[in-house]
């Protein structure tokens, strides 16, 4: 008897937006994917499912989660379903990866079928190694439909394989946006026959994620502008220059004066910053140019909240924004806190200041409570960042 199979990849993830290289490392799913889990659930609301199973990362089992819910059932949860292991690239931005590995990154772009990141697997034995997972599924769901929530370089080279294609003709099969369904159709563990692939016509256009980046096409890469992070140093001349313009430009942003600024305190508190976590206070660097791009400074002194970590400043350049660096900078902040244990993002955005309230509610950042300093009245904004 014929077993179904929809391989389904996840919705919006962090790495998705935050251009930050996500395979096994465990993030969380963005805004928008809450918004494309019921378009998902809407699509398998008249398919017969058996069982559905997922990849045990958060932003696949929640996806699953979504599917599940609708019809009253439980998720099974299967490991081997993970994404691609990216080894010591986990949680990187993509930008640094050419400038720090360019030999490894050149084969990753022009060799993806068999490009090993250090320490990780490549695309077609993560692809195996879930369609391994598959076909055992199988096993035990001789005849039945299931549905396997899983992820897009584990589906991309398991469709080159159902395929019964070469390695080297992966490209042919692209990327799928977010939440996007495969249905194959196995005849036995080892006969599968691919019905079709990287469908997400469930989602309206203002939900797709591809859309929302700005892909070139399902083959190519997100056209909006990328920046890698660098440590920011307070006792170099230059590094310092830089610190006390971004957050001049800050201060004078959220109050219309800098008045409060002390420019050697400042560098003062940036050094026992990065004492703490010498990524603390980085800037937002252009791969192309060298340009510095932005300041993302975390205040990792304040430590009265064990579970808090505190926003020191963002800013942006003025000439690079509106490009897309706002959601990279705030991963960045995530990537700090999450690494240090943190549960929560806290941001105290002045009363008046109508820019950082924007950006705030558009990452779902939660109002609870306020603070007063010599600055004013400010809202204390949160966000969870700690993985469930």
């Amino acid at each position: 008897m014929n077993t179904t199979v929809y391989l389904i990849r996840h919705a919006e993830a962090e790495g998705n937006v935050y251009r930050r290289c996500h395979g096994q490392y465990d993030s969380l799913l963005t805004p928008r994917a809450y918004e494309q889990l019921p378009c998902l659930a809407k699509r398998f609301e008249h398919v017969a499912l058996d069982a559905i199973y997922s990849s045990d990362l958060f932003r696949a089992r929640t996806t699953a989660g979504a599917i599940a819910g609708a019809k009253g059932m439980r998720v099974e949860i299967r490991p081997i379903l993970r994404e691609i292991d990216m080894g010591d690239w986990e949680d990187l931005t993509w930008a640094e990866l050419p400038l720090f590995w360019p030999e490894e990154y050149a084969n990753w772009r022009s060799r993806p079928w068999d490009a090993v990141p250090p320490h990780g697997e490549s695309v077609i034995c993560s692809g195996e190694r879930m369609l391994n997972g598959v076909r055992d599924l199988v096993r035990e769901r001789d005849g039945q439909t299931i549905a396997v929530v899983t992820h897009g370089s584990a589906i991309r080279g398991a469709l080159t394989l159902a395929h019964g294609w070469k390695a080297e003709q992966m490209g042919e099969i692209g990327w799928g946006d977010n939440t996007c369904v495969a249905k194959l159709e196995f005849d036995g563990p080892d006969k599968v026959e691919v019905i079709y692939e990287n469908d997400a016509s469930h989602l309206p256009a203002a939900l797709s994620t591809f859309a929302a980046l700005g892909w070139k096409d399902a083959k190519g890469a997100p056209t909006t502008q990328q920046v890698w992070f660098r440590r920011a140093n307070p006792l170099d001349d230059a590094d310092a220059s830089e610190i006390i313009r971004y957050m001049r430009e800050l201060h004078q942003n959220a109050y219309g004066t800098d008045s409060n600024l002390h420019p050697d305190e400042l560098l003062e508190r940036v050094a026992a910053m990065q004492k703490i976590c010498p990524r603390s206070v980085t800037f937002g660097i252009l791969p192309d140019t060298g340009d510095t791009a932005a300041l993302v400074l975390m205040d990792t002194t304040k430590q009265d909240e064990p579970e808090v970590g505190m926003v020191g400043g963002f800013c942006i350049d003025e000439k690079y924004r509106g490009g897309g660096l706002s959601q990279q900078i705030l991963g960045q902040a995530i990537s700090v806190y999450r690494g240090l244990g943190k549960t929560y993002l806290c941001a105290h955005v002045a009363e008046h200041n109508e820019r950082a309230k924007g950006f705030y509610h558009k990452f779902s950042f939660e109002q609870r409570g306020e603070h007063v300093n010599e600055n004013g009245k400010h809202y204390r904004m949160f966000k969870r960042i700690a993985i469930d």
